[in-house]
């Protein structure tokens, strides 16, 4: 029978990781452009973005049950192949309609995917030593920078659907390359009758944990608008080209690298809960401050708010390193439910919530005539994650 190492679990773990974050954020920097070709306002673009999170909902509402039914190597692999073909096709339509219909199946696809490598990760937890979920999401930022610097780089020269569609052929290869090599140690399908989830206990054995509910979303709302809103905010505000856009957006994911690496020397030097309440405050405190900063410098030099705008981003990326991994993990602590149940239900939560804020802030921009007063929504919000660190303390 074949099997792997410890070394070799945490290595491929962490590359699915990796590759997940390549696979979904490469077009996110290329924005403008998605933007451009649908033809869309501010307003009306960040909403049709948000319908993500229709597809997002159903897949985590159902998810968590059929992984538990049917294991993580099936559910991976079926929502690897339904990112790919919903990426290659949204970025060569033009047409708003087709981009709502391909969003929803990334959406569910994205979900799907997340849930189920989430629920291997804290199955591996349990059997490699020194393997975190901050480790584990520290790998994804990793991912979703790689993929931001390339974008950045090849965005004049490489059209949208080749560079699009030849990193989700690509991801998917490897996806799948990984998940056969895990094939001994992925979670099985359950067998136990005694174990077994029916479909009423969808609805049964749902619970929301306001605390960590909330400050999960609290904690993980600016990420969504800097993927969002960066590139568009630097390349409409501040008047840099497309290239330099993409640059907010790697700070962001910089610093969130280094929180999320850094996380347990962290954790041995400081109480968590205080850890998260300091730096959600200063994260949150120092993006308004910076942002203020850029948007209130002359447009003759604007190479100085890039700078500032940077660092707003740098801030925000610090501030929400260590918050979404630390809630998912108390979330799982919490409840007696399967991880990948815990993981779903956390999401469908926080996805509901996410959908109705994407739109406030794209609304919120279109009438104030500011993206700028509209990134205030997350930012405090991030700072508002203070407040529910108490859910984070173990006794």
């Amino acid at each position: 029978m074949r099997t792997i190492s410890p070394k070799s679990e945490t290595f491929q773990l962490q590359l699915l990781f990796f590759v997940f974050a390549i696979f979904i954020m490469a077009w996110v920097p290329r924005f403008p452009e998605v933007k451009a070709n649908l033809g869309l306002s501010n307003g009306q673009f960040g909403t049709l973005i948000s319908t993500g999170t229709l597809g997002a909902l159903a897949s985590l509402f159902l998810t968590g049950h059929i992984v538990h039914k049917f294991g993580t190597k099936i559910v991976i692999l079926a929502n690897t192949f339904l990112m790919s073909a919903a990426l290659i096709s949204i970025v060569q339509t033009k047409s708003p309609t087709l981009f709502l219909i391909f969003n929803v199946i990334l959406g569910w696809g994205i979900s799907g995917y997340h849930i189920a490598v989430n629920a291997q990760a804290f199955n591996s937890i349990e059997r490699v030593k020194g393997l975190t979920i901050a480790r584990l999401h520290g790998m994804w930022a990793l991912g979703a920078l790689t993929t931001a610097v390339l974008s950045g780089l090849i965005v004049s020269y490489v059209g949208l659907a080749l560079h699009i569609g030849g990193v989700a052929v690509i991801m998917a290869v490897l996806i799948f390359i990984s998940v056969n090599k895990l094939n001994p140690v992925l979670v099985k399908p359950n067998e136990d009758s005694e174990e077994h989830l029916p479909i009423r206990t969808l609805f049964t054995s749902f619970r929301v944990d306001w605390l960590v509910s909330g400050g999960l979303l609290c904690a993980v709302f600016l990420e969504f608008a800097t993927g969002d809103w960066s590139a568009i905010f630097t390349k409409e505000r501040i008047g840099v080209s497309a290239g330099l856009a993409a640059l907010p957006y790697i700070f962001f994911m910089i610093a969130m690298i280094a929180g999320r690496l850094g996380a347990n020397r962290l954790s041995q030097i400081f109480h968590i809960h205080h850890t998260v309440r300091f730096l959600s405050f200063a994260g949150g405190t120092g993006f308004i401050v910076f942002l203020a900063l850029a948007v209130n410098i002359p447009s003759e030099h604007k190479y100085w708010a890039l700078l500032a705008t940077c660092l707003a981003f740098t801030f925000a990326g610090a501030g929400s390193s260590l918050l979404a991994p630390t809630f998912y993990t108390a979330g799982n602590r919490r409840s007696a439910l399967p991880s990948a149940v815990v993981v779903g239900q956390m999401g469908v939560v926080n996805n509901t919530a996410v959908f109705i804020l994407k739109a406030c802030v794209a609304w919120t921009a279109e009438f104030s005539g500011s993206l700028a007063i509209a990134l205030v929504i997350p930012a405090l919000m991030l700072i508002a994650t203070a407040f529910f660190a108490k859910v984070l303390k173990v006794d």
